[in-house]
């Protein structure tokens, strides 16, 4: 899923995970410190040689002693070692997922198994403590089931043998418009979650104003440019194909002009084309006949130019039947700037054709 992609790209930046953790309840995140992070491998082979890969992980300071290295559960009140560490396992999800939690377990077990193995679980030391955060951005509605929930019910007498584990859910649904003015990560999971066009602007506008502070070096706006083209992809995915693609079009280019990509909107333009040629080239299979290409690109230039000149540019070509023309009226629609220039300029075409 476009949802899943983007937050892998977004979360294996520093600062956008230092963003999130401030956004995970304050109990969670009292001990740890974000200035010391160090991200981790995400494969893990399991016994047996399966290979399982969890989305995100980042070892984190703490402000206690804490995991491998001689500490122990009478000086976890003791001052800071800024040698300890905590892991933060990150899972995304954009449809709910009923063994959440059993894929949770796995992955904090295997995050643990590796550290121990990398530097032996000698007398003495502890394994490092994990926080299990699932980021959720689906349009639906989940609550996660524990662990509990999904395990048939146990003798009473197994009770104390019975491992418990539970993870934190991080539902974008909940974040509020505050939230995503003050914090980037807020503004783009609240946009992940959308299904609104009209609210992307504001949402896309909040989180590039944090990605590209005044003065931002060449590094943080590479990263912001391909977070930009990675949304555009999903945006266009999510809003090109429905009734009322015209007026989310519009949407979109707003949203673009506060990505600041200067080639994005005409990239834009151009996938959201080749969607449609897609579509017409389907048509014209199913109907054999060119009427299926006119209609795409009368849709494709009333997404671009409104309903009017759409209107207009599917009457010119409505009795052409020449399919290098046609291709050639395609163009016209990713070439021209306005309206008007399309529709002068078809009109020369389709006379060039009628003379020939």
């Amino acid at each position: 899923m476009h949802e899943d992609d983007i937050c892998r790209t977004a979360f294996a930046d520093a600062s956008m995970t230092r963003d999130l953790l401030e956004l995970l309840p304050e109990d969670a995140t009292a001990e740890l410190d974000p200035s010391r992070l160090r991200r981790l491998p995400t494969e893990h082979v399991a016994a047996g040689g399966q290979r399982r890969r969890a989305d995100m992980a980042w070892a984190v300071g703490t402000l206690v002693r804490a995991g491998l290295g001689g500490s122990s559960p009478e000086r976890a009140g003791a001052e800071a070692d800024s040698g300890a560490e905590a892991l933060l396992a990150l899972e995304f999800q954009s449809s709910p997922d009923r063994a959440m939690a059993l894929r949770m377990e796995i992955y904090v077990a295997l995050l643990r198994q590796e550290v121990a193995a990398e530097g032996g679980l000698r007398a003495g030391d502890l394994l490092p403590r994990v926080l299990p955060v699932v980021v959720y951005t689906g349009g639906r509605r989940w609550r996660p089931e524990t662990l509990d929930q999904l395990t048939a019910p146990t003798p009473a007498g197994w009770g104390g043998w019975q491992a418990r584990f539970e993870f934190l859910c991080l539902n974008a649904a909940n974040l509020t418009a505050e939230d995503g003015r003050s914090n980037p990560v807020a503004a783009l999971l609240r946009l992940l979650a959308s299904r609104q066009a009209e609210s992307v602007p504001a949402l896309a506008k909040a989180l590039f104003d944090g990605l590209r502070p005044v003065g931002s070096g060449a590094e943080r706006q590479a990263f912001a440019n391909r977070l930009a083209r990675a949304l555009m992809r999903m945006l266009i995915a999510r809003f090109a194909g429905d009734e009322e693609s015209d007026r989310h079009r519009h949407h979109m280019q707003q949203a673009l002009r506060y990505m600041e990509e200067p080639t994005m909107l005409a990239e834009a333009i151009t996938e959201w084309r080749q969607n449609a040629i897609a579509e017409g080239r389907a048509a014209g299979r199913t109907e054999g006949r060119t009427e299926g290409r006119t209609e795409v690109l009368r849709r494709l230039a009333a997404r671009r130019f409104g309903l009017e000149a759409g209107a207009e540019f599917g009457r010119l070509l409505a009795d052409e039947q020449d399919a290098d023309r046609l291709a050639l009226a395609g163009d016209l629609v990713i070439d021209c700037s306005s309206a008007e220039e399309l529709l002068r300029r078809a009109r020369g075409l389709l006379r060039e054709g009628a003379s020939t």
